[in-house]
């Protein structure tokens, strides 16, 4: 008999951040180690019976909800940090622990894991690996894939992969690690990671840039690139009602300069080992910047509370969100220079289609992410002509239909337009070999399950 909590699940393992939920689970094991989950999945697997794993919950593609019948498989109490070394800069880390905790302890050593999400003091290692977390700055360290080293993982008939590599170079067989980050736990349930840390930077500068209203994104992201190099960290836009909205719904936010009003903003990161330097590259970028047309007007940060106040303008998501529930989420994979013609075009389209709805854009403008929200979407059909006006805009096969969120239960039949037809039966071939029954987040990434 498969071993659960008894009685109706807590309410909060029933959803992801969205909030929607997609059905009623039989049960919720949250068990504590790698073996009490591989103990768990050879039952399930014995006996046919579908799970939903379950990291933070701060998706917002449907991933972690579970659905009818499926039994919660909750990985919060595996949350130990097991060993750290603090010469080479590695640490294993079980898939529970907090994405902040995480952060915290390594800092307090020199050290740095690179990826940061607003959600960092929600999110859990394991749903970071199963989702190829990205983040703000992916334009200076990449994804998840990049800080991953190795994992430990149970298949769906309750064999164990691992013990994690902790090894930089190991080229013994398979990447069998490398296939499970972004698998959106459809494989197999990460319950350890050996992760690559980097060294803490000693100094972090922030700006904010207003536009000129003729400059190509592409074109301002290539010179600040060439002025900051391997400084840069962080590159984020955010287009006009975006931040109009976001000092409506945060009025304690700083105030700007009346040449941002009504401009795209784009919010610049540096980071280096000495703050004047910094500082001196960071304005001299900024300054051939204005010479070359291409921004009005800039906001530096004079501290590191000073930067928060202007990151504090591009994490305004969630009161945005708020406001407009429920809501479409898009989160596009788009080269950067076909960002404005994007959201154009979007917007005219939305217009057309749902003229008594909000449109915001915003984005990872350095890693060719472009974000979207559209609501209210509170009719029947509002939320398929939200999808349809963005996605067929959307040239096939060399876009994505998501960047950094995954599939999840909300994209499922838009995944054609991302990934051809040999790719698909390649995945298809993949599951069916991991997971025959199809147990692990049934319904998932995979729409005919």
């Amino acid at each position: 008999m498969i071993s659960s909590s008894s009685g109706p699940v807590e309410t909060r393992y029933l959803h992801d951040w969205t909030g929607t939920r997609y059905g009623t689970p039989v049960g919720l094991a949250c068990p504590g180690d790698a073996a009490a989950v591989a103990a768990l999945l050879a039952a399930c697997h014995a006996q046919r019976q579908p799970v939903a794993v379950q990291g933070g919950r701060t998706g917002v593609s449907g991933g972690a909800a579970p659905g009818d019948g499926e039994l919660v498989l909750s990985l919060e109490r595996l949350d130990g940090i097991e060993a750290f070394d603090r010469h080479a800069g590695v640490i294993v880390a079980g898939a529970g622990v907090v994405l902040q905790t995480l952060q915290e302890t390594v800092e307090a050593e020199g050290w740095c894991l690179p990826l940061d999400l607003a959600s960092r003091g929600s999110c859990q290692i394991g749903g970071n690996v199963a989702t190829n977390a990205g983040g703000s700055r992916v334009v200076k360290y990449g994804s998840m894939r990049q800080s991953v080293l190795g994992l430990e993982a149970v298949l769906a008939d309750g064999s164990v992969l691992g013990p994690p590599n902790c090894l930089v170079k190991n080229n013994a067989g398979y990447a069998l690690s490398a296939l499970l980050v972004g698998s959106e736990g459809t494989l197999g349930v990460v319950t350890r990671a050996a992760l690559r840390l980097v060294p803490l930077p000693a100094v972090r500068r922030t700006a904010l840039l207003a536009l000129q209203a003729g400059a190509a994104l592409d074109a301002v992201l290539a010179c600040l690139r060439r002025g900051l190099g391997d400084a840069l960290s962080a590159l984020e836009v955010m287009w006009p009602d975006f931040v109009d909205a976001a000092r409506a719904a945060r009025p304690e936010l700083r105030a700007l300069p009346p040449a941002f009003a009504g401009r795209r903003v784009l919010l610049v990161e540096g980071e280096g080992d000495d703050d004047v330097r910094l500082g001196e590259r960071l304005e001299a970028c900024i300054g051939r910047c204005i010479d070359n047309g291409l921004v009005a007007d800039a906001v530096v940060s004079a501290s590191a509370r000073d930067a928060a106040s202007l990151w504090a303008l591009r994490e305004s998501v969630g009161e945005i969100q708020a406001g407009i529930r429920p809501y479409v989420g898009f989160d596009l994979g788009i080269a950067c220079a076909g960002h404005d013609d994007f959201v154009a075009a979007a917007r005219q389209r939305l217009q057309q289609v749902l003229p008594q709805q909000r449109a915001f854009f915003f984005g990872h403008a350095g890693d060719d992410n472009l974000h979207a929200l559209v609501g209210p979407c509170e009719q029947p059909g509002q939320r398929d002509a939200a999808e349809a006006a963005l996605y067929e805009l959307l040239a096939p096969l060399c876009t994505s239909i998501t960047a950094e969120h995954g599939i999840g239960r909300k994209k499922l039949h838009h995944l054609a337009r991302s990934r051809s037809a040999a790719d698909m039966a390649a995945m298809r071939s993949l599951k069916r070999a991991l997971d025959p029954h199809a147990i692990l987040n049934r319904g998932r990434v995979f729409a005919d399950e």
